[in-house]
């Protein structure tokens, strides 16, 4: 009788000590998982009004059609924003009325929604130097032109739109009857005779208008024919000088093989055309790298 007194407080004794351990052990665990931080998902580009991300990456540059367009090269571009329209001439307008330029006088046919025409390419460089950008490189303009790595496409869109649903502004029927005998896409008529507003028409992949037509676009580079024989694998930037610049893209005037996103042409960069026009790029961030999970010490 006198046993069972000291046995039952004992064993109430021991099973409230057995459940205070566990329960320190619990707060022990719950302090040392709340000590490890919880890896940060990456957050995706900044995103800029009026620009596209273009991701970067690897890619083929170039075609075995044209003498200046080969070799077919593999290049890299880094990550950048790209305008997704070209300049207008409302927004051209502005950037003279700021800095004091003369405005280049604008075709009868065009209206400040269309893209800005008859400017040189330091005007243009200009502009985008007061806009907080850049003009792209030739690599830059055909990686956004093509939709990306290893698209394959010979035009900017895909191969069952080109001169279909309502492409793009090219050299058309429209301007066969305005000018007569004219190289132009036969039985095809965008319903523009010159420039359109820009954003008219279908936008590529990456979302950006007008690569394939509407004016062709100032580049930042040098121009050389051979220029891809000796062209480094990441990020060409063009020669280091030269005479003319480059000019990518298609145009009201244009049409057939001048409308391939590999075509490469050139002009001086003084001269200035009713069917030049330019666009902006912008340097992007480099991508952050992805936070290090902690993992909390295992009790040993």
């Amino acid at each position: 009788m006198n046993m069972k007194r000291f046995i039952i407080p004992l064993i109430l004794f021991l099973l409230i000590l057995l459940n205070s351990c566990n329960t320190l052990n619990l707060n022990i665990k719950s302090e040392k998982n709340s000590e490890a931080p919880t890896p940060e998902k990456p957050s995706g580009p900044p995103q800029i009004e009026g620009m596209a991300y273009i991701p970067g990456g690897w890619f083929e540059m170039g075609s075995r059609r044209a003498s200046n367009e080969r070799p077919v090269h593999r290049v890299f571009v880094k990550p950048f924003y790209l305008d997704i329209k070209e300049v207008t001439v409302f927004e051209f307008r502005q950037f003279c009325d700021a800095t004091r330029r003369k405005m280049p006088k604008q075709p009868e046919w065009s209206s400040n929604n269309h893209p800005v025409v008859n400017v040189t390419w330091y005007q243009a460089k200009a502009y985008a130097k007061w806009a907080g950008k850049r003009l792209p490189t030739e690599a830059e303009w055909e990686f956004a032109a093509r939709g990306g790595e290893n698209s394959g496409l010979r035009y900017s869109y895909q191969e069952s739109n080109f001169y279909g649903n309502h492409y793009g502004n090219v050299a058309d029927e429209s301007i066969r009857r305005l000018k007569g005998r004219f190289p132009s896409v036969e039985g095809y008529d965008d319903g523009y005779e010159y420039t359109a507003p820009v954003g008219s028409f279908i936008s590529n992949t990456f979302g950006v208008f007008d690569m394939d037509g509407n004016v062709l676009e100032w580049c930042s580079d040098w121009y050389s024919k051979s220029y891809y024989k000796q062209s480094p694998a990441e990020n060409p930037k063009g020669p280091a000088q030269g005479r003319y610049k480059v000019i990518r893209g298609g145009s009201w005037n244009r049409s057939g093989k001048y409308l391939r996103v590999t075509y490469r042409t050139f002009y001086h960069p003084k001269v200035q055309f009713n069917f030049v026009g330019f666009r902006c790029a912008k340097d992007a961030p480099e991508p952050p790298a992805a936070t290090p999970m902690v993992v909390a010490d295992k009790e040993k």
